[in-house]
C-alpha cells in the first residue's frame, strides 16, 4: 500500500504548480469549441511529462500514464471550456487574485481549477508510474456546457478497457474544502429549448387585424403551470425555468412572432421526457386557440444524470478520510445543474467528487455563471489529492 506521507509530500511539491496552472486558465478562458489555446497550454504540460496522448476531436486529449505493472484503467476527467459571462474584478468581498482576460468570457464555474487539479494529479501519478498496477487516462474534455465533446471523448474510450471513472466539480453550495462523494444522484438531466410562436403583426392601433404572438406566448407560460400540478409525479422532481422571452420591439407595432427559451432539470429521464411531451401539447393547444402556429427550434436534451456509484463511492470516501481525515467528507443535497459526467457515469462505474468553494468571509461563494464567481486555490490540493488516491486505491486492487 502507497504510504500516505509520500503521496502528501507529492501533493505539496505540486500545489504550486496547479495555482499557476489555474491562474493561467483563468487569464485565459475560451468558450466551448473554441479552446485552442487552453488545448495547447495541456498539451504543453502533458509532452513535458514524457506522456502518450491522443486528440480528441479539435481540442480534447487523452493522456496516458502506464503503470509498472498490468492491471485495471482508471479515467480521471475535466472539463476546459469557459462561459460568455462578463466578469468583475471582485468577489463577493473584495479584489480576485486572478481575472479574466478575455472580455466578456471568463471562467464561471470552475473549469479552470478542474484541469488544474487534474494536471496536479497527472504529475503526481507520473511520479509513481513505476508503483502503479495499470493505466491511467487522464482525459480533458472540450464542449462541456454545450455537451458537444462528451461524444466524441465516450467514442475515444471504447478504445480502452475501462474500469472506472472519476471527476470533480467545485461547488459554491457547500463548506470551503469540504469534499462530497455521497451515492446515488447527484447532478440532474436537462431538456434545453426554445419555442417560436407565430402569428401575425400589424400597428397596435387595430389588434383585431393582427394575430398577436405575444398575448399566446402569455398564455402559454400561464398554462405550463397546470403540467406541475396535476401531472408530474410528486416522488418525481422535474424543475422548469423559462429564462428569455423576446417578441417585438416597439410598444406601437405587434411582431409577427417571438420566441421563449427555458430549460428542465431532472433526475428520473422517463418523467423529465413526459413532462416535455406535456410542454410541447400545451404550446400546441394554447397557440390553436389563439390562432398562432409554434415551432420547436432548438431542443437539446442530455438525459444521463449523474449518478455515483456505491462501491466507487465507498472507495473514495476511505481514501478521503485516509488522506485528509474524517472532518474534510460532507453530505450535500444534490445538485440540480447538469454535467456531461453523467454520460461516462452511465456506461462506466465512478464518481463525481464536490468540492466546496463557499467562504463568504473571504467573498467565496458566488453562485456558478455569475461575474462574482471566485474560489480558494487553497482547496485545489484537496481536490488533486482525492483523485491521486482514488486512482492509486483502485489499481491496489487486485
Amino acid at each position: 500500500m502507497m504510504e500516505r506521507e509520500q503521496l502528501t509530500a507529492l501533493l505539496h511539491e505540486v500545489e504550486p504548480q496547479m495555482r499557476a496552472y489555474r491562474r493561467w486558465f483563468h487569464e485565459h478562458p475560451e468558450l466551448s469549441g473554441i479552446e485552442k489555446e487552453t488545448s495547447a497550454k495541456i498539451l504543453e504540460v502533458v509532452k513535458a511529462q514524457g506522456l502518450s496522448w491522443e486528440m480528441v476531436g479539435d481540442y480534447g486529449i487523452i493522456a496516458r500514464i502506464e503503470g509498472g505493472f498490468e492491471g485495471k484503467t482508471v479515467v480521471l476527467r475535466a472539463d476546459m471550456d469557459a462561459l460568455p459571462v462578463k466578469e468583475s474584478r471582485e468577489n463577493l468581498s473584495g479584489e480576485k487574485v486572478s481575472v479574466s482576460g478575455n472580455d466578456g468570457v471568463s471562467h464561471a464555474c470552475g473549469h479552470d481549477a478542474h484541469m488544474a487539479m487534474m494536471l496536479g494529479a497527472m504529475l503526481v501519478l507520473n511520479r509513481l508510474k513505476s508503483q502503479l498496477h495499470g493505466t491511467v487516462l487522464v482525459v480533458f474534455e472540450q464542449a462541456e456546457e454545450t455537451g458537444r465533446g462528451v461524444d466524441q471523448m465516450m467514442e475515444a474510450l471504447k478504445r480502452y478497457p475501462v474500469d472506472t471513472c472519476y471527476a470533480t466539480h467545485v461547488y459554491a453550495g457547500l463548506e470551503n474544502g469540504r469534499l462530497c462523494v455521497q451515492p446515488g444522484e447527484r447532478m440532474a438531466a436537462l431538456t434545453s429549448f426554445t419555442i417560436r410562436v407565430k402569428g401575425k403583426g400589424g400597428h397596435a392601433s387595430r389588434p383585431d387585424l393582427t394575430v398577436n404572438p405575444l398575448m399566446c406566448m402569455a398564455q402559454i407560460l400561464v398554462n405550463l403551470n397546470s403540467i406541475w400540478t396535476g401531472e408530474i409525479n410528486p416522488a418525481k422532481t422535474v424543475t422548469l425555468g423559462i429564462g428569455a422571452m423576446k417578441c417585438g420591439e416597439k410598444g406601437n407595432v405587434i411582431a409577427d412572432e417571438g420566441t421563449f427559451s427555458g430549460t428542465m432539470r431532472y433526475f428520473d429521464v422517463e418523467e423529465g421526457k413526459k413532462a416535455f411531451e406535456s410542454v410541447k401539447r400545451v404550446c400546441m393547444l394554447v397557440a390553436e386557440a389563439h390562432r398562432c402556429t409554434v415551432e420547436f427550434e432548438r431542443i437539446l436534451q442530455a438525459d444521463c444524470s449523474v449518478i455515483n456509484d456505491v462501491s466507487c463511492s465507498e472507495r473514495a470516501a476511505s481514501g478521503i478520510r485516509e488522506l485528509f481525515g474524517e472532518e474534510v467528507l460532507a453530505d450535500c443535497e444534490p445538485w440540480f445543474a447538469t454535467e456531461s459526467m453523467g454520460v461516462y457515469l452511465a456506461k462506466y462505474p465512478g464518481v463525481l467528487a464536490f468540492l466546496g468553494i463557499r467562504d463568504e468571509e473571504h467573498g467565496y461563494g458566488a453562485g456558478h455563471h455569475t461575474k462574482e464567481f471566485d474560489l480558494d486555490e487553497g482547496v485545489l490540493i484537496r481536490g488533486c489529492g482525492a483523485a491521486v488516491k482514488y486512482a492509486v486505491d483502485t489499481l491496489e486492487e487486485r
